[in-house]
């Protein structure tokens, strides 16, 4: 992480681990992005030879084989939108387990009662609340992903193709103001100046 605190790199305990975190959350959401736009450009791969197949079915009605090597095309394409969406769900895991880390930090800043901020104005909680939304945010886009990929290769409908490439790439459930929340906390944890 650029522009690290000085004064920060003599953290111990909670502070240090909710800073580690902190840079962790940044990390796991750069790989989504990255993932997400590897697993949009496949699943748009799909869409083009589903709309190569449809082309080729209505010149020759008599034929409903696809085009020949177009199969293990598409077979190819679906794989790899499997592994990119395995590969997202790796991600939520390790969001998951993040927030389980951020609950036992409150828990133990509730068992020493009336702990102060651990930096510039968050408390335990504060830190626990997002991570929280974060989780559910990522778990209900995977969700939605998984119901994608199901159907993408499947689908005869060019409508319904657009709209699941469209869900793909605009993920509506993951708040604009989740890359805001996340610049917030790498202000607050010194990852940031």
């Amino acid at each position: 992480m650029e522009g690290s605190n000085r004064k920060s790199t003599a953290l111990t305990g909670s502070a240090r681990k909710i800073k580690d975190n902190a840079a962790d959350f940044h990390n796991i959401l750069l790989r989504w992005d990255r993932l997400n736009d590897d697993g949009f450009n496949m699943a748009t791969n799909i869409s083009n030879i589903r709309s190569r197949w449809r082309s080729v079915e209505e010149e020759s009605v008599s034929s409903s084989s696809p085009p020949e090597g177009g199969a293990e095309e598409l077979q190819s394409e679906c794989s790899r939108l499997q592994d990119v969406l395995s590969r997202m769900e790796a991600l939520v895991l390790k969001l998951q387990r993040l927030f389980q880390s951020h609950c036992g930090l409150s828990e133990l800043s509730q068992f020493r009662s009336q702990a102060p901020p651990l930096f510039h104005s968050w408390t335990t909680e504060d830190f626990e609340s997002w991570p929280r939304s974060l989780c559910s945010w990522f778990r209900a886009e995977l969700d939605l992903k998984t119901r994608i990929v199901q159907d993408l290769a499947h689908s005869d409908s060019p409508d319904l193709i657009l709209v699941y490439l469209s869900l793909w790439i605009h993920q509506p459930h993951i708040p604009v103001r989740t890359r805001l929340d996340l610049e917030g906390l790498l202000l607050e944890t010194g990852h940031r100046d």
